[in-house]
């Protein structure tokens, strides 16, 4: 039966340094229940021999889940075990809703916290997407989107300059802006990939550099068929789930 410290222990084998391995590994031992509110961890020293890694390993990955709010020092008590993981947050793949719309349906306040609003030159990536001519205006809205006081998203949307011309018409809901001028989107194609977060990623979603998001590229299209999104998000992978229905085909196969 594995034990903890066997759960925990890093491999130098594996890609990533020893630290994150060994943060990552704490933090899904608190979402899985294995190391539970309030529990203190061994002192560093004795964590680190026991694991066969040094004492600066230990602490680094101790203070990145410090930093996170998932762990506690104090001086002469130890290291303790705040909070669990959020419960996972489920998304329906088969409903076209925005994120303030999807969090409002669960009953979850959220909020954005804007890194970005420019109206700019579109990029060769963004022009295609949306069906523009190359360099033509668009706005681009660069935000990490928060269900209570949990980063979610890191989400960077892309919307055609002739559409949405002044970037304070977005608020708290880019559909909504949107349905203003009648382009909400009606359907939208999404692509989806697993990638590791890089840092900037992981600062905007208080996550540990190499842990897993999923990106998504959504390409939005309004009741007229025009491309009038082109939203690139990052979630995290660890309290956000996605969740799609399928059926058979009950066609006659010839």
């Amino acid at each position: 039966m594995q034990t903890l410290l066997d759960y925990l222990r890093p491999d130098p084998k594996r890609p990533g340094s020893l630290y994150v391995q060994l943060a990552r590994a704490l933090k899904q031992a608190m979402h899985e229940g294995m190391l539970e509110e309030g529990e203190y961890l061994p002192p560093q020293r004795d964590l680190a021999v026991a694991l066969g890694v040094s004492r600066v390993t230990v602490r680094k990955a101790i203070e990145t889940l410090v930093e996170q709010g998932l762990l506690m020092q104090r001086q002469g008590a130890g290291t303790r075990v705040l909070k669990p993981q959020q419960e996972a947050i489920h998304k329906n793949l088969s409903v076209l809703n925005s994120f303030t719309e999807d969090m409002a349906a669960r009953g979850l306040p959220s909020r954005s916290e804007w890194l970005s609003r420019e109206r700019i030159q579109s990029s060769p990536r963004e022009a295609i997407a949306l069906n523009l001519s190359p360099g033509s205006m668009l706005t681009r809205y660069a935000r990490v989107r928060y269900a209570g006081d949990n980063p979610m998203a890191y989400e960077v949307a892309s919307v055609p300059g002739h559409i949405i011309q002044s970037v304070d018409e977005v608020g708290a809901s880019l559909y909504a802006a949107l349905e203003a001028h009648d382009a909400r989107p009606v359907r939208a194609l999404q692509t989806m990939t697993a990638r590791n977060a890089d840092q900037q990623v992981a600062d905007y979603l208080s996550m540990t550099p190499g842990e897993a998001v999923l990106y998504i590229e959504r390409q939005g299209f309004d009741q007229h068929n025009r491309p009038v999104e082109f939203t690139r998000s990052y979630y995290r992978g660890d309290i956000y789930d996605f969740v799609t229905e399928l059926k058979m085909d009950t066609r006659d196969v010839q």
